[in-house]
This record gives structure tokens, C-alpha cells and sequence, in this order.
């Protein structure tokens, strides 16, 4: 079923592109260059005019449910005795509200700073009992300053750097009741909660970036590249891993007020650098240090729908859900089952 869906959005995207090269009389809307925007899920698009203001409201869902060790799934029943007294991970659920606000002072220069607030919640169960019980966690994430900056732009190619600054404003600390049953842990009491469920790295880090936009006649296309470094070691004793993303994306636009895309979205993301000392990897893999890293390869499908002759106009309505066509995870670790990222945006 994923292999079906995923050749039938490859045949539509591909079919919208020959059609953008067709004759101009193919369509008769012929699209400007500051028209044409990435996918509701790729983050560091310019604004069009210099003075304007944009805000900007994302939902990103993340599912996670079953167990991956490399690409192998396995199931809980497989990897207990290996935790004994302790946990092991069912599923998992995020859900990411991002405000985005959106400067361009001048042609060549854009500033925006995200603030993302999280609702995470985590079901496990107890070897020694066989209990099932759920952590959640919500609060602010690391709030993130960013500028880019156009180095090319011309009718049909645009080029910006991306360059972000997150600051350690989302919480390292998070803990939730303990079940009975737990080795060293009385039942009720509070304990750490694994470095998944925590809400920011705790330090500074960089995000460096690149990011391409081309559009010819009705069809649009673009990739991205990011990155994440870490700039040291958080007050709980550990630097969060390094990440890297690279995107690509093709779509078209098939109306003045509505387009579809589809892009693929490599993520690779590395073990954080030394441990919290309140959790024991003993006890769960999620508490493990050395089983965090991964990466994974999103397929993903996206619509827009532009609001016209309001006082809204200009507004777009999007929906961009996917599914992970390649995972390889250190682990055992929860596999990403699906993904969804509806927004928002409009010129203030």
C-alpha cells in the first residue's frame, strides 16, 4: 500500500511537470516569481516584498509505534530480560505548534524567528508487571532566530543561505510519575524522562543552510539543505547529537488558488555526547545514550489552497502527510510510522 501510494504521487508530480513544459497555451496563467513558495513543511522561505510581515502556523504530527533495530522490526516480546526491572517503548506521539514571524527589511535579507510549543506523550510497560502506563509532557521548545540571505535570483532560480541561531529555552529536565515495579524507583515518584520526551537540547546551537526555488511556468521545484550543531554540553552532563536534513521537492501549480507537491526528506540525526546522569540506560533503551542516532528517508505528499479576494488574499491553507520509505535506527528505537504538517500564513 505505501509502495502504491508513493508511485502514485511520483506519477502525478511527474505528469505536472511535463505539463509546465508544454506550450504557452497550455495554460493560460503564467505565475510570477515571488509567487512560488516550498511545501508547508520546509521552513526558511523568503517573504516576497521588502517591509512585509508574515505569520506563520504550523501543526506537525509525528507518529511512532513498533520497534526498529537497524531496519529489522522486532517486537517488545523480543528484547525483554534485556531490561529487566525496567521499561520497554510501545508508541509515541508529538505534536509540534510552530509560530513563525517573518521580516524583510530589504531585498536580500530576511529575518524570522520560530517558537515551537510541544505536547509529547509516551506509552510504555513494565517487564516485571506487565503494566502499561503513559508519560506526556507539553511546554515550550528552543526558541530559534533566523536570517537569510539571497545570493541569486532571476525568473526561474532563486538561492538564499539560511543561517539560525537556537537558544536553549526549552526544558532538559523533564520527569513524570514512576510505575510500580521499576528497579531503584519508588511507584509514584517523580523520575527523568528519556532524552525523546525532553522539550530542548539546552545550549546553543547553529543551523546553517542552503536553499533552492526554481519555477517555470506553472511548475515549481527547490531543495534544502540544514543543519544542526550543537555548540556545547547542557547543565545535565551531555551535548544532544548533531542533525542534518536534505530535501527536495517538485510540484505545480494547477489553479490560481490551488497546487500540489511532492518531496522527499532525508534526515540523519547522531547520539548526543556523554549522558543524564538521572537516567539508566539499564533500564530502557530510550535511556540509552549510545541507541539515539538514526536516519530516515520521508515521502511526502502536499496540497495548498491560496485564499482569493478577501482581505486575506495571498493566504495559503496547506496539508503536507507523508510516510518514511527507509528507516535505520540504532536500537531497539521506535520507528516513525506517519507524518502530517498542516499551516497557516498570511501577510500581516
Amino acid at each position: 500500500m505505501r509502495i502504491s501510494l508513493l508511485a502514485a504521487a511520483q506519477v502525478l508530480l511527474l505528469a505536472g511537470f511535463f505539463l509546465g513544459l508544454a506550450g504557452p497555451g497550455a495554460f493560460a496563467e503564467q505565475i510570477d516569481a515571488d509567487d512560488v513558495q516550498p511545501p508547508i513543511g520546509v521552513f526558511g522561505e523568503a517573504v516576497h516584498d521588502s517591509g512585509q510581515m508574515k505569520l506563520s502556523y504550523r501543526l506537525q504530527v509525528e507518529n511512532e509505534e513498533g520497534l526498529l533495530i537497524g531496519t529489522t522490526r522486532v517486537q517488545p516480546s523480543q528484547i525483554e530480560g534485556s531490561y529487566t526491572g525496567g521499561s520497554v517503548p510501545l508508541s509515541f506521539r508529538s505534536y509540534a505548534h510552530v509560530i513563525e514571524l517573518t521580516w524583510k527589511p530589504s531585498d536580500a535579507v530576511t529575518l524570522f524567528v520560530t517558537l515551537p510549543f510541544y505536547e509529547r506523550s509516551l506509552e510504555q510497560y513494565v517487564e516485571s508487571t506487565g503494566e502499561r502506563y503513559t508519560n506526556s509532557v507539553r511546554g515550550f521548545g528552543d526558541v530559534v532566530l533566523n536570517g537569510l540571505y539571497s545570493v541569486f535570483a532571476d525568473d526561474i532560480h532563486r538561492v538564499h543561505l539560511n543561517l539560525g541561531l537556537s537558544l536553549p529555552s526549552g526544558s532538559t529536565n523533564e520527569s513524570g510519575e514512576a510505575p510500580a515495579g521499576i528497579t531503584g524507583v519508588s511507584a509514584g515518584s517523580l523520575q527523568r524522562l528519556p532524552y525523546l520526551m525532553q522539550l530542548g537540547t539546552g545550549t546553543l546551537s547553529l543551523q546553517p543552510g542552503f536553499t533552492y526555488n526554481g519555477l517555470y511556468r506553472s511548475t515549481f521545484w527547490g531543495g534544502q539543505i540544514l543543519g544542526v550543531l550543537q555548540a556545547g554540553s547542557n547543565s545535565e552532563g551531555y551535548k544532544a547529537g548533531n542533525e542534518y536534513t536534505v530535501s527536495t521537492w517538485l510540484g505545480r501549480r494547477w489553479t490560481q488558488w490551488f497546487r500540489t507537491s511532492f518531496r522527499l526528506k532525508w534526515q540523519q540525526w547522531f547520539d548526543p555526547t556523554g549522558a543524564d546522569d538521572q537516567l539508566n540506560p539499564a533500564l530502557s533503551p530510550l535511556a540509552d545514550p549510545s541507541m539515539q542516532a538514526g536516519r530516515r528517508l520521508d515521502a511526502l505528499f502536499g496540497m495548498d489552497f491560496y485564499v482569493l479576494g478577501t482581505r486575506l488574499k495571498g493566504s495559503r491553507i496547506s496539508v503536507e502527510a507523508g510516510l518514511p520509505a527507509f528507516q535505520d535506527l540504532s536500537g531497539p528505537q521506535l520507528r516513525t510510522d506517519w507524518l502530517l504538517t498542516v499551516g497557516f500564513q498570511f501577510a500581516i
